[in-house]
């Protein structure tokens, strides 16, 4: 982001003076305050990246709330000079509570302006949101970006949005009808990892016992050094993998992330979701034995004993599912680790927290 700003200051957008900032499209200048240097940046951003004409940038935009007169740090507008985006600055050193009351803010400007995008930006983090009007009222839901200049019109984006629809549908009725009866805050997070992990275990062994499994079986795979379950763990990670990534926001804080750009703190935050990854792992690992006989006598060739719990990996114990059956010789040991992927992803979340306390 100090590059959009860096290069408005070199074309004369955006120039220092002493302790003021002075926006030359926009004709106004501000004192220079920590909050003021994130909306010089964000500024420079919705320029730049974006690509909004300056013209279409309003800043300190009034709106009437009761007898007074709140102001909107940045309003984008569209192309009838209606309100398009708000945009709420805080500094970059504000807390979760501060972060949460900004958006709170942000909403309640939006419930006077319409503005169908809202962004909460404290420059370390951000935040965005589709905003549609009902008939029971206004209706958000969170994005992963604002559209650049132009591209909102755009068939693809159009789809992509009625997407972020749909999930914002399940994560309203999440929000209503679950979340008040779920007094702690980690047990909803539990709640959410359990919901997650049992889609991706699901996904990954139906993909496994789609195409893995009849490739290793090609391959004679199994008939070697391999058993089903070297098959199984290649799906358990992957899933693992995925379920840690959907809720990486959840699990990496923010603190931990010491970049300046967008791109490269989606950097470090993957690279922190494979360490994560692997820390849930472990654990789920571990389980899995007290439940499964790890023998490698239970091969390939194996035939006797095989209804029985602890020669769940040989092919004689593959072969008593029916052929449309066959997904449960993966998806039930999916379902033993279930709980330890969810309570383990929520203690390394913590624990992330703690490392990034004492960094």
């Amino acid at each position: 982001m100090n590059n959009y700003l860096s290069q408005a200051q070199k074309e004369g957008t955006v120039r220092f003076y002493n302790n003021e900032i002075f926006y030359s499209a926009s004709g106004v200048g501000f004192p220079l305050t920590p909050e003021e240097q994130v909306r010089a940046e964000i500024y420079a951003k919705i320029l730049y990246h974006y690509r909004y004409p300056a013209e279409r940038i309003a800043f300190e935009y009034p709106v009437k709330m009761g007898s007074s007169y709140k102001r909107v740090d940045i309003l984008i507008l569209d192309d009838t000079q209606k309100p398009f985006c708000i945009v709420e600055c805080k500094k970059s050193s504000i807390g979760e509570s501060t972060f949460e009351e900004a958006i709170e803010q942000a909403f309640s400007y939006d419930n006077h302006l319409y503005a169908p995008y809202i962004w909460v930006t404290s420059g370390r983090r951000e935040i965005f949101f589709k905003s549609e009007h009902s008939s029971q009222g206004r209706k958000r839901y969170e994005l992963n970006d604002l559209p650049k200049f132009g591209f909102s019109k755009q068939l693809w984006y159009k789809i992509y949005e009625a997407g972020q629809s749909v999930w914002g549908f399940f994560k309203d009725i999440y929000a209503e009808f679950f979340a008040p009866t779920l007094r702690k805050r980690w047990f909803a997070r539990l709640l959410l990892f359990l919901v997650i992990f049992a889609w991706c275990n699901w996904l990954a062994s139906w993909a496994n016992i789609t195409w893995l499994t009849p490739y290793a079986m090609e391959q004679k795979w199994l008939q070697k050094s391999w058993t089903f379950e070297h098959l199984f763990y290649i799906s358990a990670s992957i899933a693992t993998l995925v379920g840690v990534w959907i809720v990486r926001h959840s699990v990496i804080p923010d603190d931990l992330l010491s970049a300046s750009k967008a791109h490269e703190k989606a950097k470090q935050r993957n690279n922190w979701v494979l360490i994560a990854t692997i820390l849930v792992l472990v654990p789920a690992y571990f389980w899995l034995k007290l439940f499964f006989d790890y023998d490698t006598k239970y091969c390939y060739g194996c035939k006797p004993c095989a209804s029985e719990w602890h020669c769940w990996w040989s092919f004689a114990h593959f072969r008593l599912y029916a052929r449309p059956e066959r997904i449960w010789e993966y998806l039930t040991p999916s379902w033993v680790i279930l709980g330890v992927q969810a309570i383990a992803t929520l203690l390394v979340a913590e624990i992330l927290k703690w490392y990034a306390s004492i960094r």
